[in-house]
């Protein structure tokens, strides 16, 4: 059907508009495999479907089949994951993961061990980070000389996959910073906008401001629970940024937000930052994220191309540049953004030189004052990956 119709992003959108508060936010309690499952197969297939063109399993092993592996890992780090140094990294920064450590010439030198913090990835085959032995044998050049005939996507991919692939990826990467940007909590864009009825959460956000003790405190008061329950929310808003604590009317919301800023206000001079948000606003941005994760799967130079072009819209940057300038005012959205970033833009050399001047020239300034304003640790602000930039000397 999406094939067929000749505004395949409006019968993209009105789908997701129907399925996806179907499937995500419906209960107080999520239940994230459950989600899982059903985004997969009534969401996500249904677009491989209309990337493929066919059965999505075959797409994708005849397109595996086509392309040579990278000479690049760049297998993002984990936090708490092992990475490994050795003296003839170029500087500190240059890393192995495991594998590729493993089976390296740097097994036998002098190297060191080291806890990832988690966003960088993997220097193995980046030639400008080693002194010697840039490459295990799974990422020797040599081995993928073929990747020299495959530098534009449109060398491997077949004409009619090249052009729903592009029409795709435009409608998802403005499906997701829209969703990601979006600053009204009680309604979405207007072509998103649901016809059930109104459902809203109480969300609690992550902050650096009160400790584990006082957010605890001020659940157990707000909501009523006990200290398990308040823990369990607590560790869950920490872990991901921000937690859903009450679900329901607009105004059972709105008393549980005031009574949770009232009680943080007594034990600190800054309330908690408590949003009402409507179930559909939550439901779409669950599914961005998800759709942040899915597009990591492959296709990284198309996916380069749609991030850098420049904005229809007058006086508005690109798509990625949109996600970076909204990064101090994002939750867990922050992480799957900048793996995005990671394994695609700086990936690819042409693309990596290209975001490096976007990253630098116009927006580095900005991003550091926002930064400051911030109240989150450097490690998970987008000014980290500066340091994936400034150590390359070629750029």
């Amino acid at each position: 059907k999406w094939q067929e119709s000749t505004d395949c992003r409006s019968e993209i959108l009105c789908y997701l508009t129907e399925q996806v508060p179907q499937i995500y936010c419906l209960e107080e309690v999520p239940h994230p495999q459950e989600e899982e499952e059903k985004a997969t197969d009534l969401l996500l297939q249904p677009l491989e479907c209309f990337l493929f063109g066919e059965d999505p399993h075959v797409g994708l092993e005849k397109l595996q089949q086509d392309s040579a592996s990278s000479h690049l890992c760049g297998r993002v780090f984990k936090e708490g994951e092992t990475t490994y140094s050795c003296d003839c990294a170029i500087d500190p920064t240059c890393v192995l993961c495991t594998d590729c450590f493993q089976n390296s010439v740097h097994k036998g030198h002098r190297y060191k061990m080291h806890a990832s913090s988690g966003g960088g990835f993997c220097d193995c085959g980046d030639l400008e980070a080693w002194k010697m032995g840039p490459c295990c044998p799974k990422h020797d050049p040599g081995a993928t000389a073929a990747m020299e005939t495959l530098q534009d996507a449109d060398h491997v991919l077949e004409p009619g996959l090249l052009e729903r692939a592009e029409k795709l990826f435009r409608v998802i990467l403005h499906y997701i910073t829209e969703l990601l940007v979006w600053e009204e909590h009680d309604e979405l864009p207007a072509e998103l906008r649901p016809v059930h009825k109104d459902t809203y959460y109480c969300v609690l956000y992550n902050d650096e401001h009160h400790s584990y003790d006082h957010v605890i405190y001020a659940l157990q008061r707000a909501l009523q629970c006990d200290h398990r329950e308040a823990h369990t929310h607590t560790a869950l808003i920490d872990k991901e940024g921000r937690r859903a604590v009450k679900r329901g009317s607009l105004r059972s919301c709105l008393q549980v937000k005031e009574q949770i800023q009232t009680n943080s206000e007594q034990i600190s001079s800054e309330p908690l930052r408590v949003e009402i948000l409507h179930s559909a606003v939550m439901a779409h941005q669950s599914f961005a994220l998800r759709l942040g994760s899915w597009l990591q799967k492959g296709f990284r130079q198309l996916f380069c191309q749609v991030a850098l072009e420049p904005s229809q819209v007058a006086g508005q940057p690109s798509l990625i540049s949109q996600l970076m300038l909204h990064d101090s005012k994002l939750y867990k959205a922050r992480k799957v953004i900048h793996e995005l970033i990671v394994c695609s833009l700086l990936m690819e050399t042409k693309y990596k030189r290209l975001f490096a001047i976007e990253y630098t020239k116009q927006h580095y300034k900005q991003l550091q004052k926002d930064f400051i304003i911030d109240d989150h640790e450097r490690s998970i602000s987008i000014t980290s990956l500066s340091v994936q930039i400034f150590t390359v000397p070629t750029l």
